[in-house]
C-alpha cells in the first residue's frame, strides 16, 4: 500500500490546476501503484487552486483516490488568520510546515549566507520550537518534513533529539502525523526527511507515520517510497495514516 500526500502541481513553471495537469500526476500516481495522491499546494498559491478540477480527475481514475489538501506555512502569532484561511477551504488534510525563521526562507537556496549568521545549535532550537508551536496550534494535521532545517547539510554538535523531543511530544499529545518525505533525497543534504533516529523517537510515543514524494512534477510522484515504506517497517511500523475530510484512520501496509 503506497500512499502519497504530498504533491504539488502548481508553483512551478506553467504548472497549474488544470485538468490536463492533475490528469497527469493522477496517471503517473496509478503507474507507480499509488493508491491514495493528495494535492496539497502552497497556501501562497489559494487563488489558483481549483478544487472541483482535483475532484473531477478523481472520478476518472478508479485505482488512485486523489485527496484535497493543502501546505499551510505556520509562523508564530498568526494563527487566528491561518484558522480563519483554512476554515473556508473543504479539504481533507492539512499539512503544516515550517520554510520561514522570523522573514528568513531558510530551505531556499539563493539565502544559505544566512546560516553563516547563526550558531547552528541555536538555529536547531529556534526552528524546533516553532515546529512545538506549530503542533500545539490545532491547526494541522500532518507535519510535514520535521527535520527541514538539514537541508543544506548543517547540523548542531549536540543530538538532534535533544532539540526536538518536546516537539515530537507535543505532536503525540495532539493525535498529529508526521510524513516521510523522500524529496530531501534530491536536496544538498541527500536524505529522507526526517532523520531514522527522529522516526524512532516518533515510534516510541506512538506517532503514526504518512508516506510523501513532495513532488513539484508528474514525473516524481510515488518517487523513492518504497524506500520510505521498508525504512519505518524497519523501524517496527505495520501502519501508515490515511485522510478524509480531516479525519485520520490507519491501514496497514
Amino acid at each position: 500500500m503506497l500512499v502519497d500526500y504530498h504533491t504539488h502541481p502548481i508553483g512551478h513553471d506553467d504548472a497549474d490546476h488544470s485538468k490536463e495537469n492533475l490528469r497527469k500526476f493522477a496517471k503517473s500516481a496509478k503507474e507507480r501503484g499509488v493508491k491514495k495522491l493528495g494535492i496539497a499546494d502552497h497556501n501562497r498559491y489559494h487563488k489558483d487552486f481549483k478544487f472541483d478540477n482535483i475532484r473531477i480527475i478523481n472520478e476518472e481514475f478508479s485505482e488512485v483516490d486523489l485527496l484535497v489538501g493543502i501546505e499551510m506555512d505556520y509562523t508564530p502569532g498568526n494563527e487566528g488568520a491561518i484558522f480563519n484561511f483554512l476554515n473556508k477551504l473543504d479539504l481533507d488534510y492539512v499539512i503544516g510546515s515550517i520554510h520561514y525563521i522570523d522573514d528568513w526562507m531558510f530551505d531556499h537556496p539563493d539565502y544559505t549566507n544566512e546560516y553563516d549568521n547563526w550558531n547552528i545549535d541555536q538555529l536547531y532550537a529556534k526552528y524546533f520550537s516553532i515546529i512545538n508551536q506549530a503542533a500545539g496550534s490545532d491547526l494541522f494535521d500532518i507535519i510535514g518534513h520535521l527535520d527541514l532545517i538539514k537541508v543544506f547539510d548543517y547540523h548542531p554538535r549536540r543530538d538532534v533529539i535533544e532539540y526536538a523531543e518536546l516537539a515530537l511530544q507535543t505532536i503525540a499529545d495532539n493525535n498529529l502525523c508526521i510524513e516521510v518525505n523522500t524529496n530531501g533525497l534530491n536536496k544538498p543534504i541527500g536524505k529522507m526527511y526526517p532523520s531514522r533516529a527522529l522516526l524512532e523517537k516518533a515510534y516510541d510515543l506512538g506517532i503514526p507515520v504518512t508516506l510523501s514524494s513532495d513532488a513539484h512534477s508528474p514525473k516524481r510522484v510515488g518517487e523513492n517510497l518504497n524506500m520510505a515504506k521498508n525504512l519505518i517497517k524497519d523501524i517496527g511500523y505495520k501502519e501508515i495514516a490515511a485522510f478524509k475530510d480531516r479525519n485520520m484512520k490507519l491501514i496497514k501496509i
